[in-house]
């Protein structure tokens, strides 16, 4: 197969890998919700659906071109996969642990998180068509990381300093599994740093990327430099297969409670619950003269109520 820009490609028969189907798409290879992925090829990342289909030809289509909505890390990988079967194949681990750290902000081999980054990065600097730029480069991006440290270095310090927090004591992560909570205790010295989610750029004091990796929870509250937040990770909106996730709580009444009762000129807001990866947060100020705990309260007598719902699956 080749890969040709979704736009291109209506009427013309292909496969979509990591996103939604279009006219013309005779198979998707997606963890999105409502993707009519085959059952037996599905998992955790679009990246394993598209090594599971090479794994099975008894299921490969005729289809000459594959594409996707959308570039970040995990797509990236898959198309690669379709495209390149055999140097995907041989790379298989790292490839998937690149998509995993992109998607998920979780990595096994700390390589695969810097290409990650590094091909956001990369991607965001592209001019025209992202894949059209990365996709020839992964390979060096899987095997030779180190020659993109131009790319990776600055939130790859990051990374390190929020485990080392982490390991010492000074970042507190609380559990509280009956909620699918972490709570994130971060020193009030620490200061926004840019970091990376899927491919687009956030700020965030704790790195996502060590925080992801020292809980399994699945909404992670963080206290301690800023206003509060609340914010579900994005295994909750996929068909993640590993484990099934708690459904979500629609954070919409809780917000506007707390923005009634907040004194200060911001106002709270819940990103939507079927939104990739929402939160809730303030906007519109730097300060909430709610306590940290008293956010915590509510959040969890909300999380524990569970009035209205959603999941994916």
């Amino acid at each position: 197969m080749d890969y040709r820009s979704y736009s291109e490609l209506t009427d013309t028969p292909h496969v979509v890998v990591d996103g939604s189907a279009q006219a013309g798409t005779v198979l998707t290879l997606s963890h999105w919700p409502g993707a009519a992925t085959p059952e037996m090829l599905r998992a955790d990342l679009s990246a394993e659906i598209a090594f599971n289909y090479l794994d099975r030809p008894e299921l490969q289509v005729d289809a000459p071109h594959v594409t996707n909505n959308h570039f970040d890390q995990d797509g990236l990988v898959a198309v690669f996969a379709l495209t390149q079967p055999d140097a995907a194949l041989a790379r298989r681990d790292r490839l998937i642990d690149i998509a995993r750290a992109g998607d998920f902000s979780r990595f096994h081999d700390r390589d695969a998180a810097r290409a990650a980054i590094a091909s956001a990065n990369l991607g965001a600097a592209a001019e025209g068509d992202a894949y059209d730029v990365v996709l020839p480069q992964l390979v060096a991006l899987a095997d030779d990381v180190g020659s993109f440290e131009e790319y990776w270095a600055e939130e790859d310090a990051h990374i390190t300093a929020t485990e080392l927090a982490i390991a010492v004591g000074d970042i507190s992560i609380a559990e509280h599994p009956e909620l699918d909570l972490a709570i994130v205790t971060v020193p009030p010295s620490w200061t926004v740093q840019t970091v990376h989610r899927f491919s687009a750029t956030d700020v965030d004091a704790a790195h996502p990327y060590a925080v992801h990796n020292a809980t399994d929870r699945f909404a992670v509250l963080t206290v301690g430099t800023r206003p509060p937040v609340l914010r579900y990770r994005y295994e909750t909106w996929v068909h993640y297969m590993t484990r099934r996730p708690r459904p979500r709580v629609d954070l919409t009444g809780l917000a506007a409670t707390l923005t009634v009762t907040d004194p200060g000129s911001g106002r709270w807001t819940f990103d939507g619950v079927q939104g990739l990866s929402p939160a809730l947060h303030l906007v519109g100020a730097e300060r909430t003269a709610i306590a940290n705990t008293d956010f915590v309260a509510a959040v969890s007598e909300e999380l524990g109520s569970a009035r209205s719902t959603w999941s994916p699956y």
